[in-house]
């Protein structure tokens, strides 16, 4: 989206269809023409896939889609997501062999004082050759890993101050930013380099309300652009000016579910503060197990805008 422009906008997906595994190529071919014929050419931000469905809809596209695939899709499914996010430490995979995950801040592998990542996934990779998969929420998996390399691989990591079992708070392990400055031009605010502070103090925050187990997906960014995918998650601090953000609240574990403009601009040194006010309400008014996200659908969205 873009700040002050109505016609660029966050929105959940659609659901078009079944298809089986044999037809995912052509579909998927289908569906990338379908976005070269009709998105838009003259305007960057109206170049989006999501807005072609908005405007010629669902039952439009479906029929394009199995008209170019020259396949024909089946109703959906059942199905449900209940958590967005990645399988971190060891598993075992389908074959036998394990899996691990391990959490990059930021998705930007460094070494720093005490921790050095990078210099231990290069030794670990060179001497151990596992598959290196990077995921979409910024972590990274070393996978087909046979269980005799299971411990050499923790002892390894550990003399680098690497621990396979991440013992990061909940709510850091799902935290994202995106780059922002100083490398994106398209940057208003900080981002990457302010998020780990932030949460610093708001895992400070959590322990001072007794919430320090409560997982929070918070996510930042320095311009609406979303590349932190910040319009799904339960707290999103989006980059409008110089060390301004707007303050969204209300996505859910899922990631189903957009959030909302709680406050249109907040100074940085102030988000805290906002933050303390509304997880203070949070304990005090929560229903038994609900997260963060719900509770500000439930509750704060009713307040601010009389629809929940």
């Amino acid at each position: 989206m873009s700040h002050g422009n109505a016609q660029a906008f966050p929105r959940i997906a659609d659901v078009v269809g079944f298809l089986e595994p044999a037809h995912l190529e052509r579909v998927a071919k289908a569906v990338l023409t379908i976005h070269r014929d009709f998105g838009d050419r003259t305007n960057r931000k109206h170049a989006r896939l999501k807005y072609v469905l908005q405007e010629r809809g669902v039952d439009w596209f479906r029929a394009e889609v199995e008209q170019r695939a020259s396949v024909k899709l089946g109703p959906a499914r059942a199905f449900e997501f209940t958590r967005q996010g990645d399988l971190l430490g060891w598993h075992q995979q389908t074959d036998g062999r394990f899996f691990l995950g391990l959490f990059v801040e930021n998705g930007r592998i460094r070494d720093s004082e005490g921790y050095r990542l990078k210099t231990g996934l290069r030794e670990v990779v060179a001497r151990f050759t596992p598959e290196v998969r990077l995921t979409a929420s910024q972590n990274l998996l070393l996978v087909n890993v046979p269980e005799e390399q299971r411990a050499p691989i923790n002892a390894l990591l550990r003399e680098h101050g690497v621990s396979a079992d991440n013992p990061f708070s909940p709510t850091r392990l799902a935290s994202m930013a995106c780059p922002a400055l100083p490398t994106c031009g398209l940057a208003l605010a900080e981002s990457e380099r302010t998020l780990p502070g932030l949460l610093t103090q708001l895992e400070g925050l959590l322990k001072e309300l007794g919430l320090e187990r409560e997982e929070l997906i918070v996510r930042m960014t320095g311009c609406p652009n979303g590349c932190a995918r910040p319009y799904m998650a339960e707290i999103a601090l989006v980059g409008k000016a110089p060390n301004k953000y707007q303050l969204y609240l209300g996505g859910n574990e899922a990631s189903t579910r957009l959030n909302r403009v709680y406050k249109d601009s907040v100074k940085g040194e102030d988000l805290l503060g906002e933050l303390k006010l509304l997880l203070t309400r949070f304990r005090q008014e929560r229903r038994s197990g609900e997260r963060f996200g719900d509770f500000c659908a439930r509750v704060i969205w009713n307040e601010s805008s009389g629809v929940a």
